[in-house]
């Protein structure tokens, strides 16, 4: 049977081991990085008896009509707390046992919602302390992930604010393991506007054209390869790309902008 123009894309081969090899040395090494996090880091997780106690407790139905929280007042309290007792200076089992109390009342959950306020405040364009407000973002992420080390939005999240530091390598490590966790659309296109960032041009047409086998029609995905293209001086093939990408759906203010670059640049030459 003929194979589709799509599986020539990036070509896949199996060994007798079934593990799956990618001719893309980019997607190999993220590939290779979720496996070693899965075996390594999250192989007992569904073991843990205490886990299981948990996925039993309906904290939304404990917590019932909880009052919101005054954000940065709670956040700034946090804080001071930590700054006044460091968990180095505790005994394991009273840290064990904190750790174990705060996974059962779902702390993380917590500290990912008051992250997340955050991050929307930065995209909102609010005036605020910008990286102040990211290193916030990311602590809050790494006490998240000190009491439960599968949440995804964790590792999203503070790859997000990562990017926002232009911290770029840091950022895609992140992003990598909260595909260990879920095989995320939304994921792989912050790796490859990571990528893009960072001036790594053909991963992140990799990742792009790795998103664009499981959806032809993903505008993200095209749109970043147009991107791609105009940061690569290619504006024959940006313009391309923003033409197939505004066919699938009406382009946004940003995109319209650089597309009317790209086109003066081909009316230069």
């Amino acid at each position: 049977m003929k194979k589709d123009k799509a599986e020539d894309d990036i070509k896949v081969n199996r060994r007798s081991t079934d593990k799956v090899f990618f001719e893309s040395s980019f997607i190999q090494s993220v590939s290779d990085k979720i496996d070693f996090f899965k075996e390594e880091i999250l192989s007992d997780i569904d073991s843990h008896e205490f886990k299981r106690q948990l996925d039993d407790f309906d904290f939304d139905e404990f917590s019932g009509q909880a009052i919101e929280r005054a954000d940065d007042i709670v956040d700034d309290i946090s804080k001071f707390k930590s700054e006044i007792i460091s968990s180095d200076d505790l005994p394991e089992d009273v840290k064990r046992q904190y750790r174990n109390t705060q996974m059962f009342l779902n702390r993380d959950e917590d500290y990912i919602r008051r992250a997340r306020k955050k991050m929307a405040r930065l995209n909102s364009g609010e005036f605020i302390d910008v990286y102040k407000t990211n290193i916030r973002i990311i602590e809050l992420c790494d006490k998240a992930l000190a009491v439960r080390k599968e949440n995804f939005d964790a590792y999203f999240i503070k790859g997000q604010a990562l990017v926002n530091m232009e911290r770029y390598s840091e950022a895609i490590d992140e992003f990598v393991n909260a595909l260990s966790l879920k095989d995320d659309v939304e994921v792989w296109l912050a790796i490859g506007n990571a990528n893009r960032l960072n001036g790594d041009f053909g991963d992140a047409i990799d990742v792009y054209d790795s998103v664009l086998k499981r959806n032809e029609k993903s505008v993200e995905a095209v749109k970043g390869i147009a991107f791609t293209c105009f940061d690569m001086g290619d504006y024959a093939l940006c313009d391309e790309m923003f033409s197939k990408a505004n066919s699938i759906e009406y382009l946004d203010e940003d995109s319209f902008k650089v597309w009317s670059e790209c086109l003066e640049h081909l009316k230069d030459d």
